[in-house]
């Protein structure tokens, strides 16, 4: 996504959020990709690390995988980490399935792309992010105008590499983004989001 956008929204429109929806300031959503699924024939176990997948040693959810092979016509295998006994190559039979994950872009200091909200108020804002830096600093902030020396910080600087927090937005507030103060090491790859509550006061 793009950082903090200064042109006039007349030339660059601001985006609004959608209840119920996530709203990257920082990183995206593969929305075009698909959940991928590969069929099983065999799998082996070495030192821990399981090569192809399936049998009940080496069943897995929301493991992450540390290498993809696949020739031209995508046959190939699949390796992730699994603490079980070694395993020679065996037939077997079973199913992988991928699903897309959010995307995470380059971790920099700095203002995240803004967002108009409804000005009444009384909705509660989750903040959610992950990122692979060796420290994160980032905040939920919040403008009358989309006026960069108007931002405010909502609630609490955040300090963790992940999670997520709920605010609940002060009246008037009519723009929300989210601000990466600091971070060290890497620089790593960092996602932050917005979800606004599809009720009010929640």
């Amino acid at each position: 996504m793009p950082p903090y956008i200064t042109a006039p929204p007349y030339i660059t429109p601001r985006r609004g959020i959608t209840a119920g929806l996530p709203s990257y300031s920082w990183g995206s959503f593969p929305l075009g990709v698909s959940p991928t699924k590969m069929y099983i024939t065999a799998l082996a176990v070495t030192a821990n690390v399981v090569t192809v997948v399936a049998g009940a040693p080496a069943n897995v959810t929301n493991v992450a995988v540390t290498a993809v092979t696949l020739n031209t016509l995508g046959v190939g295998s699949i390796t992730y980490p699994a603490t079980t006994p070694n395993i020679g190559v065996t037939p077997d039979g079973g199913q992988v399935i991928f699903n897309p994950t959010d995307v995470g872009e380059t971790t920099v200091v700095g203002k995240g792309l803004q967002f108009s909200i409804d000005p009444a108020g009384g909705y509660g804002f989750t903040m959610a992010w992950l990122s692979t830096a060796a420290t994160l600093a980032l905040q939920l902030e919040g403008a009358i105008d989309d006026v960069d020396a108007q931002y405010a910080i909502i609630g609490t600087s955040q300090a963790t590499l992940s999670g997520s927090v709920v605010a609940q937005v002060p009246n008037n507030v009519r723009f929300l983004r989210i601000n990466t103060t600091a971070f060290t090491g890497g620089p790593g790859l960092t996602w932050a989001k917005l979800y606004q509550s599809t009720s009010t006061g929640m």
